[in-house]
């Protein structure tokens, strides 16, 4: 198969959706939506490629560019940890895709880059670098015969049922509501603030329904105990993939556990539709609460890295801070290998 890597341009886009959409490994993270939220909310230079043979697209890689006073910082992808790297139909394409990244790193103003690797992707398409930092994914399967949502219910863990029964003594009721961002926002930024995590922005929420279409790229489900809403969950779909991507508890009904009926509702519409995978998303390996929890929903583990290539060491001497201010958003170094840290 003889393969070309070219940058992706304005006719190119509907193959490339195709590509995506038509992908088992694809996740929300590689579609042009996404592209389109994270420069609107980062101000970052998209530069996709896309893997031709014959013409037909066998490959695609999202990297996003961002400028700053110490160099440029090339992610794939940027942002909270969303997953890049190739996505390819063969290990040619991949190896070529792999390729031309590397030419885009060796740019003489390019400080640094970073893949973060795709855990559903072949591990064989992952691309290497200086400095690794892993993390550990989770993915629990939706598809097999039968009624989804018994299916479900046999295959996550007793405690997780438990507290779906105690969420439904406590008279929680699931809904979609598409419309809900506020209530997502307001009740993300205070389980965030609740234990010190960092929030997405205002812009995030008020930009996701201008990029993605509801019901159909996204759906927002509200937990409403007394007529009050006490949890919330945005959900992601690309392919045969949906994303856990952004939950959000009251602090003062954390104990009625109001997520889980979210979640079992979630998984059971998500099968319905067809979905095939779960993802949970990642963290890192000490965070064993949080993949306790996971697991107890079906989450198998996934490891996967992020993937950094260095072209001036002497970033190794800057502060955490100084690196989160140059560079919002994007994935400089592993944190842990700063001489300052």
């Amino acid at each position: 198969m003889n393969v070309e890597v070219v940058r992706l341009a304005a006719e190119r886009e509907p193959a490339y959706a195709g590509f995506v959409a038509a992908h088992p490994a694809a996740l929300i993270s590689y579609t042009l939506g996404y592209r389109d939220l994270l420069a609107e909310l980062l101000g970052c230079e998209a530069r996709y490629a896309v893997a031709l043979s014959d013409g037909a697209v066998v490959g695609v890689m999202p990297l996003m560019r961002q400028a700053g006073a110490r160099g440029a910082v090339l992610n794939s992808l940027p942002y909270f940890g969303s997953n890049g790297g190739p996505l390819a139909l063969s290990a040619e394409a991949g190896r070529a895709l792999g390729a031309w990244y590397e030419d885009e790193v060796r740019s003489d103003d390019v400080l640094a880059a970073t893949v973060v690797a795709n855990p559903l992707a072949d591990a064989d398409a992952q691309i290497g670098g200086d400095l690794d930092d892993m993390r550990v994914g989770h993915v629990t399967p939706l598809s097999g015969a039968g009624d989804p949502h018994a299916r479900i219910v046999a295959a996550i863990d007793g405690s997780a049922r438990r507290n779906v029964a105690k969420a439904e003594r406590c008279g929680t009721r699931v809904t979609i509501d598409n419309e809900a961002f506020g209530v997502l926002e307001s009740l993300h930024r205070r389980s965030m603030d609740a234990i010190g995590a960092p929030v997405k922005t205002p812009a995030f929420f008020s930009a996701v329904a201008r990029h993605f279409r509801a019901g159909a790229d996204y759906d927002i489900y509200v937990a409403q105990i007394a007529g009050d809403a006490v949890a919330a969950l945005l959900v992601f779909y690309c392919a045969t993939t949906v994303d856990y991507y952004v939950p959000a508890v009251s602090p003062d009904h954390r104990s009625e556990q109001p997520m889980a009926p979210i979640i079992l509702q979630a998984m059971t519409d998500a099968a319905q539709r067809g979905m095939a995978h779960w993802n949970w998303g990642g963290s890192w390996p000490a965070h064993e609460s949080l993949q306790r929890f996971k697991a107890k929903w079906g989450g198998v583990p996934r490891e996967y890295r992020y993937a950094t290539t260095l072209n001036d060491r002497d970033v190794l001497n800057a502060r955490p801070e100084d690196l989160l201010a140059d560079y919002p958003g994007f994935f400089v170094v592993p944190f842990s290998r700063l001489i300052a840290s």
